[in-house]
């Protein structure tokens, strides 16, 4: 399959060179989203406006578009865009409308799919250049027969929330990480929010907004991201806290909901008075033991020194 890489800027690939023949020339509009069921067909349209001096010959070319990797590709397999006529005279300051119909191809799955349809000027003795082309991007959405009224519906994704470490009351945060995976033919935008509370309320709740950059998730993509929250509240010493999340996927009002529990530091509280309790008592043990020893020392030393003096008084007699 043969591809030719182009920038794209807006979504619409703008003129690389040939600036005086096309680049003051506009289209509208420059993005064509339709929704259809399968088997269905559409047709749709878009106007180009000659801003030139001159007259101009243009050739419309629809293209299969990867917005991933800014790939197009002239593989029939992959386009689902058909114009009629593909070459058009445009006069100087004239607007004309362009007509294409769109096609799903046979047996296509579900999902957002993406074509070009790039108009390019004729230049006289010269090759039609592509990199020379500006072009609308129609991105279509195949859905099942009974939501074409609904509109896209999918649940083919999954959001996971990992505690990466409880942290230390008051001395280290909170770590935990949310992941979205797409496993959905369509173009997700994840959004939503998570909250971070204890189980009794006894504090306003830590709120995190998830994808505020409104970045798009590809099928089979995963959007990550971590988290650290270092508010501490002395009842989160003492009761569990609550991580809950609400996440919907951009494309319907269906929403999914994760919640994750983050046990209290009780158990920690209780081994280390436990340990301060051993070591006192071990202290006190230890304390007791050489005080015991020491006067055990003293009291034999003192019954040492009477035998001596003892046996001194009965030789002198």
């Amino acid at each position: 399959m043969k591809f030719l890489k182009v920038l794209l800027t807006l979504l619409i690939i703008y003129p690389l060179f040939f600036a005086s023949s096309i680049s003051a020339n506009t289209i509208s509009p420059a993005i064509n989203r339709v929704r259809l069921a399968q088997g269905q067909r559409s047709i749709a349209s878009l106007d180009f406006q000659n801003s030139q001096n001159m007259d101009l010959e243009i050739v419309a070319t629809p293209y299969a578009y990867n917005p991933k990797t800014d790939e197009i590709s002239s593989d029939k397999e992959d386009i689902f865009l058909r114009v009629d006529t593909d070459t058009f005279n445009v006069k100087r300051d004239e607007k004309i409308n362009i007509k294409y119909e769109i096609i799903p191809i046979s047996n296509l799955s579900n999902g957002t799919y993406f074509n070009i349809i790039a108009l390019t000027p004729v230049i006289e003795n010269q090759d039609i250049q592509i990199n020379a082309s500006i072009s609308q991007l129609i991105i279509l959405d195949i859905v099942d027969t009974d939501n074409d009224v609904k509109g896209i519906v999918t649940t083919d994704y999954s959001t996971n929330i990992q505690l990466v470490n409880r942290g230390i009351p008051f001395l280290t945060p909170l770590r935990l990480k949310y992941s979205i995976t797409n496993a959905s033919n369509y173009v997700l935008t994840p959004q939503g929010r998570i909250d971070v509370f204890n189980e009794k309320n006894t504090y306003k709740p830590t709120y995190i907004y998830v994808n505020k950059e409104e970045q798009h998730l590809y099928p089979e993509e995963v959007l990550e991201d971590n988290i650290q929250i270092n508010s501490w509240h002395i009842s989160d010493i003492f009761t569990k806290r609550i991580v809950l999340a609400q996440i919907t996927n951009g494309l319907d009002s269906n929403s999914q909901s994760i919640e994750v529990e983050i046990r209290s530091y009780i158990i920690e509280i209780a081994i280390i008075l436990t340990l301060l309790l051993l070591s006192i008592i071990l202290f006190k043990y230890v304390i007791q033991k050489k005080t015991k020893e020491k006067e055990s020392i003293q009291t034999g030393s003192k019954q040492k020194k009477k035998k001596q003096t003892n046996r001194v008084k009965k030789s002198s007699g």
